[in-house]
């Protein structure tokens, strides 16, 4: 029978952070999803319907005001498939945060029980989580030199991106750890105790 290791702290840390990713990913889904219907599904004519009829009213017997109505009424509808089309984005988005949502608290409990699969998905995306961040930070800088001529936005937005991958730098180190791996399976145990 083999000895069952105990879980470490860092570990611990490591899911809670996943749960609480998972979470406020899941409820962003959640409330994209139902951004994105509501914008599908009323029609956004049936709010200006009142002012269009009171302006028909006035405007019935010039013509000038009738070109006038029928580019509201063209205006309406672009306004329609523009919100459709921003809510069809919606649901989209919603639906793949969701998804990530749900997936950050499957790998949560991974990595709780000591899964193999869970160090695995969790090296994964840190390495995607740190390539990410490179490269918006890259492209943020090269966006706010260009437009912008805040520099305070400009350094925060860079030590934001350096903090960020400092700490998923951290996280791959960690992970690494023999103790560690060998929570989950992928080395032997070391004889002395690290955390």
């Amino acid at each position: 029978m083999a000895k069952q290791i105990k879980r470490p702290i860092g570990v611990t840390i490591i899911a809670i952070l996943t749960i609480v990713g998972g979470i406020i990913l899941t409820f962003g889904g959640i409330s994209l999803l139902a951004f994105g219907a509501f914008f599908t599904s009323v029609p956004i004519d049936v709010f200006i319907s009142e002012q269009l009829q009171r302006q028909q009213e006035q405007l019935q017997l010039q013509q000038q005001q009738q070109q006038q109505q029928q580019q509201e009424l063209q205006n309406a509808a672009e306004l329609q498939a523009l919100a459709q089309f921003l809510g069809g984005i919606g649901i989209a988005i919603g639906a793949i945060l969701l998804a990530v949502g749900i997936g950050y608290l499957v790998v949560s409990y991974g990595l709780l029980k000591g899964k193999g699969w869970a160090w695995i998905i969790t090296v994964i995306l840190t390495i995607i989580a740190i390539a990410v961040q490179i490269v918006s930070g890259v492209t943020a800088s090269m966006f706010n030199a260009s437009f912008i001529d805040d520099t305070n936005s400009f350094a925060t937005g860079i030590i934001a991106q350096i903090v960020g991958i400092a700490i998923n730098g951290v996280i791959l180190y960690y992970l690494y750890r023999p103790n560690v791996k060998a929570f989950f399976g992928k080395s032997q145990p070391s004889t002395t105790i690290q955390r």
